[in-house]
């Protein structure tokens, strides 16, 4: 069963993702890419997930699979997910 692995963002432009493992947030991987690209704004970032597949998802595309694999912390009846949702 697929599972939310790891917070990522992907730049719009091409697709290009970057990811930290748990428990990191996407603050934490936006202060990489700050460093990585010179400073891109967020507005050309897109906040989502990695599963255990490898795939990028959206958060809300997020947020079904963690309900279904059971790794929500708490009854959450929200359509985002967010990392503190999982840990």
């Amino acid at each position: 069963m697929e599972q939310i692995e790891c917070v990522a963002i992907r730049r719009w432009a091409d697709s290009e993702a970057w990811s930290l493992p748990r428990p990191a947030r996407h603050g934490d991987v936006m202060h990489v890419v700050f460093d990585e690209t010179g400073g891109l704004s967020t507005a050309q970032f897109e906040q989502g997930f990695l599963t255990t597949t490898g795939r990028f998802v959206n958060r809300q595309e997020a947020f079904v699979i963690a309900q279904e694999a059971g790794q929500l912390l708490e009854d959450d009846t929200g359509k985002t997910l967010f990392s503190e949702d999982v840990w």
